[in-house]
């Protein structure tokens, strides 16, 4: 992994930021619905070039230019993001900024790759076969950001029905290649805990001081969100991390990419996905408590809060079945937990719901820690 690679992941987890801060302008369930779909589509502008990454070192030759062009264009799409779905009556709206700048992403991407696979037939024709899903998945950018509204939503999801639902069909013809295990499993994890550092942000930034000074309600506060942030990360890489690393090392070179695919350009989606939405729901469920910690959290607080929670442990017991062949126990029973907590948070003090999510995510932290929960072990 370069330093290059790493400047690319601090753009993309600045547009993750961005589409929080969507999200948080006019939190409800709509605005958290939009902020999953462009989450999807970012997902895919970062996951792409781990592949391009995994073959060919992205600070040399030919395809640095093409990286430093879609490093711009997504940083571009960041900066838009938030006005994404505001009405606009000009030629370039937000929406349209949008979309081009994802198109423009793509199109480096598949130069670059082209590039890269030019030693390799099987290679190339595996990207100019995924080069029509791709096409048409831009178009659908681009006619839902001049239609607008509901439209655009629906336009923006088939958008990415395409790119992951017939890219990973198209996938079957095995063209890709996964040439550094380590590279692939360091990738994922680096980006994820960039990912919980903007949880950490949102568990410190915004919290009142007085004279100039925290308030000893506010350190505690802001101490169970850090907390929560631990728990994510001690069950990730206390968890399956390792003996999925050692699963795709011992795969062969056919079995790897379907692994690789499956595991992590899949199978880490509901991973960040998870910690964006919980970055989001703990800075608003800490809102609520310092402003009426006898009251129950705001519904949008805790949809976020427990949804994520959710989403990030459904998708932490579905990696080391799909990388290992087992169920990874304590997520799911996680994952199980906080849902009913949700529908409990919602009639119970806002406070009490920050203090059991702690304890919850802490004591799934310790059972993957003793190995109850990790259930990621290598395929025979």
């Amino acid at each position: 992994m370069t330093m290059f690679e790493i400047f690319f992941d601090l753009v993309f987890v600045f547009a993750l930021m961005r589409v929080i801060a969507l999200m948080e302008e006019g939190p409800g369930a709509v605005s958290l619905g939009r902020g999953l779909l462009l989450l999807l589509l970012l997902w895919w502008a970062w996951s792409a070039f781990i592949w391009l990454g995994n073959r060919v070192r992205l600070d040399r030759g030919a395809v640095v230019g093409a990286v430093l062009a879609a490093m711009t264009a997504l940083f571009v799409a960041a900066l838009v993001i938030p006005s994404a779905w505001d009405a606009h009556h000009g030629p370039w709206g937000p929406a349209l900024v949008l979309a081009l700048a994802i198109t423009v992403v793509r199109a480096a991407y598949v130069s670059a790759f082209l590039w890269s696979a030019r030693g390799d037939g099987r290679l190339r024709t595996q990207v100019l076969i995924d080069l029509a899903p791709q096409s048409a998945s831009c178009v659908l950018l681009v006619v839902g950001a001049v239609l607008g509204g509901t439209a655009q939503g629906i336009c923006w999801a088939l958008a990415f029905a395409l790119d992951f639902g017939v890219g990973w069909l198209l996938s079957r013809y095995n063209g890709w290649r996964v040439a550094s295990p380590a590279h692939f499993v360091e990738r994922h994890g680096l980006v994820l805990i960039i990912a919980l550092g903007e949880t950490v942000l949102s568990a410190g930034s915004g919290l009142p001081t007085a004279d100039g000074g925290p308030t000893l309600p506010t350190l505690g506060v802001g101490t169970l969100g850090f907390a929560v942030v631990v728990g994510l990360w001690w069950t990730y890489f206390r968890g399956p991390s390792a003996s999925a690393h050692e699963a795709l090392s011992r795969a062969g070179a056919a079995r790897r990419p379907a692994l690789a695919r499956d595991g992590y350009t899949l199978g880490h989606l509901p991973l960040v996905a998870g910690v964006v939405y919980v970055a989001l729901g703990t800075r608003l469920l800490l809102d609520d408590v310092l402003a009426a910690p006898g009251a129950p959290a705001r519904t949008v607080a805790v949809l976020a809060l427990t949804g994520g929670l959710a989403c990030y442990y459904g998708g932490l017991g579905l990696f080391p079945r799909v990388m290992g062949g087992r169920w990874g126990r304590v997520p799911v029973v996680a994952a199980a937990v906080t849902v009913v907590l949700g529908v409990v948070a919602l009639a119970v003090p806002a406070f009490a719901t920050l203090v059991v999510t702690a304890v919850l995510v802490g004591t799934a932290a310790l059972a993957v820690q003793h190995g109850e929960g990790a259930g990621a072990r290598a395929r025979p």
